[in-house]
C-alpha cells in the first residue's frame, strides 16, 4: 500500500486510531499530482473529501467584490478540506496549488464519505473526535491570540483598516465596520462622497509619486474639515467618503469640504502656484432619501452628477 500508510500516521486527524483503522484509511485514499497552478477545488463545489498535503504547497483562496485573497497556505504534512467535508456543506472556498504538488485524497473519487462512516462507525467516531478536539484547541488558540493586546494585534488591525498612504480608514472599514452598523438602523446618517475634479493633471503631468504626495495634502485637508467626530474614509483611489450622524450640517459640511480642497497648496509639487484644486461632492440622506444599503451609491451618483455638471459642485438627494 506504498508508503500511505505510513504518512497517515503522521496526520493528527489520524492520529489516535488503530492500525488496521488506518488501513481502512489508506484503502480508500489516492494520490493526485497537480501541476502548478492546478485547481484542487473550487468555491461551491460539493465536499465529498479531505486532502493531506505530502509535497508541495496548496492555497486557500476566497473571491470578493472581484478579487481573490489568500486566506491560507498547507505545506507538506498537512491538511485541508476537512472542514467542509464534516459539515457536509459546499466548498466555501477554491484550493490551488501553488507549486507542483502531490496530496492524498480521503475518500478517493467515486467513494462516498458517508458510506465509509456508516460502515465503520468506531473508527468514524475517533476521527470526528479528534476533528472536534482540534477545532477546539485552534478556538482556544485564536482567543488567546486576541484577547492579548499584543503590537501585533494592533499592527494587523491597521494593515486591515487602515489606508497605508494617507493614514485614513480603508473601503474594508467601511464595508466590515461601518455598513453592517448602518444596516442595524440605529438612527439616521448621511453620507458625503468628494472627489477633485482635476486631481488626474497632476498624475498625468507630474507623475504618480507626485500624485501620492497630493493624495496625502488632500486626505489631511478632508480629515480636518470633517473632524474627529465623524467617519473619514479612503474610499478609492483619488476618492474620499465620510459618514455623519447630523443631516443638518451635511451641506454646511460640504461647503468645508471645498473650502478645504481649494486650499491645498500644491505648488511644491505643480511648481505653479495658481494651481487650484476643486472637487465634487455628493450627498445622500438615510434613511430619509435612500436606504441604508444604497446609501454610498447614492452619494456616488450624486458626486458623478455634479461632477458631469462641470464639478466644483454639490449635488444632494
Amino acid at each position: 500500500m506504498d508508503d500511505r500508510l505510513e504518512m497517515l500516521k503522521n496526520v493528527s486527524l489520524f492520529s489516535k486510531l488503530k492500525e488496521s483503522e488506518l488501513g481502512v484509511i489508506a484503502r480508500y485514499s489516492e494520490y493526485a499530482n497537480l501541476a502548478a497552478g492546478s485547481v484542487v477545488f473550487r468555491e461551491s463545489d460539493s465536499a465529498d473529501a479531505l486532502f493531506v498535503v505530502q509535497s508541495g504547497e496548496i492555497s486557500i483562496n476566497r473571491d470578493a467584490e472581484g478579487e481573490s485573497t489568500c486566506i491560507a497556505t498547507f505545506i507538506e504534512g498537512e491538511t485541508f478540506g476537512e472542514f467542509d467535508l464534516f459539515e457536509n456543506s459546499q466548498r466555501t472556498a477554491t484550493a490551488i496549488a501553488e507549486k507542483d504538488s502531490v496530496i492524498l485524497r480521503f475518500p478517493s473519487a467515486g467513494t462516498r464519505f458517508s458510506e465509509l462512516l456508516l460502515r465503520h462507525g468506531e473508527m468514524a467516531a475517533r476521527i470526528l473526535h479528534r476533528f472536534l478536539a482540534t477545532v477546539a484547541g485552534r478556538i482556544r488558540y485564536t482567543n488567546s491570540l486576541i484577547s492579548e493586546k499584543t503590537r501585533w494585534v494592533e499592527d494587523l488591525r491597521k494593515q486591515i483598516h487602515y489606508d497605508k498612504l494617507t493614514g485614513l480608514y480603508n473601503r474594508s472599514y467601511l464595508d466590515e465596520e461601518v455598513m453592517p452598523m448602518l444596516n442595524r438602523g440605529e438612527g439616521a446618517f448621511t453620507v458625503i462622497v468628494i472627489k477633485p475634479d482635476n486631481f488626474k493633471e497632476i498624475n498625468d503631468n507630474y507623475g504618480h509619486g507626485a500624485g501620492d504626495r497630493v493624495l496625502k495634502m488632500l486626505a489631511q485637508a478632508f480629515s480636518g474639515a470633517i473632524g474627529f467626530k465623524n467617519i473619514g474614509i479612503r474610499y478609492r483611489g483619488d476618492e474620499f467618503l465620510c459618514v455623519l450622524p447630523d443631516a443638518g450640517i451635511a451641506v454646511e459640511l460640504a461647503g468645508r469640504l471645498h473650502e478645504a480642497f481649494r486650499s491645498v497648496d500644491a505648488a511644491g509639487v505643480t511648481g505653479d502656484a495658481d494651481f487650484r484644486m476643486t472637487a465634487s461632492v455628493g450627498i445622500a440622506l438615510c434613511p430619509d432619501h435612500c436606504g441604508c444599503a444604497d446609501s454610498v451609491r447614492t452619494a456616488f451618483e450624486k458626486m458623478l452628477e455634479a461632477r458631469n455638471s462641470g464639478g466644483n459642485a454639490t449635488r444632494t438627494t
